[in-house]
This record gives structure tokens, sequence and C-alpha cells, in this order.
């Protein structure tokens, strides 16, 4: 976006929690770029992607724009996907949207980039009408890059070419619901503090019988499926054996990553 157009809108670069301990670094062989435009009443969103490597890149990326309406507990998420190829050093413009930029809403704009193996390579976040929180994350994201400098040259140089994602945890759902499952398993993942180095997935899909079914993966494995059922007593029983099953292979990979470095 512009420099003349950044007063209209709060933008906010929340990549979470930075950690360079034994969590996945993003951005450093594929990076993922929203860019931002605002043409009177109307802000164009650009998803991009960046082959840092010295090889072509068979890709795949998300664009979601996600909807907090804070009134009436409201979500919306519009997502376009697609598949491309990057070649040496390339830069592509992957997909574009619009908003109105005076939607008071908190908005959220999410890019995945993905390889051929559904390894997620890139990502950029960013928030619009942000809240309190949102500052407090970007604040948490300022100080740990700081600390990183002053601490460990490796890493902050590490750093400079990506980013370090923890707790994030992405919503794919399709109905009442299933968004009702997902806050309540966010809630969880949130209360407990479980803050894992891989990218959690609650999803969303058609099931037999035009019922739907819950899948959540832990990074690219699945560990948590069973048919959704709209009684609050059943999903708050199953969002308590999701979080425990998460949570454990969350440990899991770790403990795998501690055998790897240490041998």
């Amino acid at each position: 976006m512009q420099a003349k157009n950044t007063h209209t809108i709060l933008i906010i670069l929340a990549v979470v929690f930075t950690n360079c301990g034994f969590s996945q670094v993003y951005n450093t062989q594929v990076a993922a770029k929203i860019d931002m435009q605002q043409y009177g009443d109307v802000i164009q969103i650009t998803g991009s992607a960046i082959n840092k490597t010295s090889s072509s890149q068979s890709l795949r990326y998300i664009l979601s724009v996600i909807k907090n309406n804070s009134s009436n507990s409201n979500n919306s998420n519009n997502k376009q996907r697609g598949r491309f190829v990057l070649d040496l050093g390339e830069k592509k413009n992957l997909s574009s949207t619009t908003i109105n930029s005076k939607d008071k809403d908190r908005i959220i704009i999410l890019l995945l980039v993905y390889d051929e193996n559904d390894k997620l390579l890139g990502m950029e976040r960013m928030v619009i009408n942000g809240t309190e929180e949102d500052l407090k994350l970007e604040d948490a994201e300022n100080e740990q890059k700081e600390s990183l400098r002053n601490t460990s040259p490796d890493a902050s140089e590490k750093e400079a070419d990506g980013v370090v994602l923890r707790g994030v945890v992405i919503e794919e759902t399709k109905t009442k619901p299933g968004r009702d499952f997902y806050k309540m398993f966010y809630s969880l993942y949130a209360a407990n503090n479980v803050d894992g180095d891989e990218i959690v997935t609650v999803k969303e899909v058609l099931a037999i019988n035009n019922n739907t079914k819950i899948e959540i993966f832990v990074a690219t494995e699945k560990v948590v499926e069973f048919f959704i059922r709209p009684q609050d007593e059943y999903l708050k029983t199953m969002s308590e054996i999701s979080i425990k099953r998460v949570y454990w292979f969350l440990q899991k990979i770790k403990q795998d990553k501690n055998l790897k470095k240490y041998y």
C-alpha cells in the first residue's frame, strides 16, 4: 500500500510468538507476501509469492479474508485457492480481492503457500482494525526479535530470512456447530498455553447423508476426526478430547526433534 494511504487503515503484522527453539521457520525458501492498495473507499488485497531458491517450485496457495463482527459474533471467511509454478528467483501475483475501507469489522488476511507435498513454506498474516490483543502480539514479536539479536547472532541471522511461528490455529469450518466447536477448542488451546510449534488446522468437511465432520490436523497429520452434532455438551466433550490428542501429538513431534538433534 502506498505511504500516503497508511493512515487510513490499521495493519498489524501478527505473526504470533517467535521462538527459535524447535519452531518451524517460514518464508525462507518461498516467501508469502500480502500487498495492499487503496482506491477511494476500496482496498485491493493482492497475495504474491517469491521463490528464494535456485530451482523451480510447484506450489499451491490459500488466500483467506476472515471478517469478525464484534457486535453479533458473526464470522465470514472468503477463500481463494490455486496451484502455480515459480521459477528460480521469480515473484508472482497469485490472487486479488477487495474490501470496503469503511468497514469497521476486524478483518484478518492470511496467505499460506504450500509445496506439492503440502508442507507449509510461506505465510503472511495481517489484521485490519486490530484489537488491543493484536497490538500485544505485535509487541511480543518485536521484543522476541530484539532478544534474538542480542543473544544469538545465528538465530537472528536465520530469522532475518524468514519468520518463526508458534501457536497458530487455522479455522476452516462451514456450519454454526463447526464454528462453535472451533471456538471451544481454541479457548482450551489458549487457556492451556499449548503454543505449539506446528500449525493446527480445524477443518469441517462434508460426510455421508449431507452431514459434516471435523478433522483436526497438526501440520499435515490428521490427529482427530469425528461427526458433528449440534448439542453443546457433545461439542464441549469433543473439544476436551481433541485438545488432549493435539497436545500429545505436539509433544511427540517435539520429542522426535529433540532426539534427531541429539543424534
